[in-house]
């Protein structure tokens, strides 16, 4: 089996504007909550179901987990971002297509990591407002993320395929 050939493409404008998007939504994340935190109840909401009502509280301390898991999994991303010739490939990967793959590849590792800060940010602004005794968001915000995520892979493997 050949070995795939290992390249190193620079990031694009757009995608440090996302990275710093993303980082910025991560360090404004924890300065909500620390200006926010001594306001909140002993109780803040941990889960939500389906229909997203809260049906899982925890103490106080505990708004700062989906943060801290946000900022370990965009530190995870974003150091694998780095290795496209390890990600799985709907095509055969060779010399001539490698530069164009792994470009559109990291592209979506990048884009991803973003959506998925903006999620575990909308959710813990969410459990604040659940904890204030505001009205949760409703049913609709798990489909719509589940649906952009799930488009952004769906919409990278077709031009993958296409390319190749």
């Amino acid at each position: 089996m050949k070995q795939r050939p290992i390249l190193t493409i620079s990031m694009t404008s757009s995608e440090k504007v996302i990275k710093v998007f993303s980082i910025l939504l991560i360090v404004g994340q924890f300065i909500y909550l620390f200006y926010l935190y001594k306001g909140l109840p002993d109780k803040v909401p941990v889960h939500f179901n389906a229909m997203g009502k809260a049906d899982g509280w925890g103490g106080k301390g505990s708004i700062w987990t989906i943060p801290i898991i946000e900022s370990l999994l965009f530190i995870t991303l974003s150091f694998v971002e780095r290795y496209p010739h390890v990600y799985n490939y709907p095509v055969r990967i060779t010399e001539e297509n490698a530069p164009r793959l792994y470009f559109e590849a990291r592209r979506m590792m990048v884009i991803l990591n973003f959506e998925i800060v903006l999620l575990l940010s909308l959710i813990t602004w969410e459990s604040v407002q659940v904890a204030k005794g505001m009205d949760s968001h409703g049913g609709w915000f798990l489909p719509v993320f589940l649906f952009i995520i799930l488009g952004t892979v769906g919409i990278t493997v077709y031009r993958l395929i296409r390319m190749k």
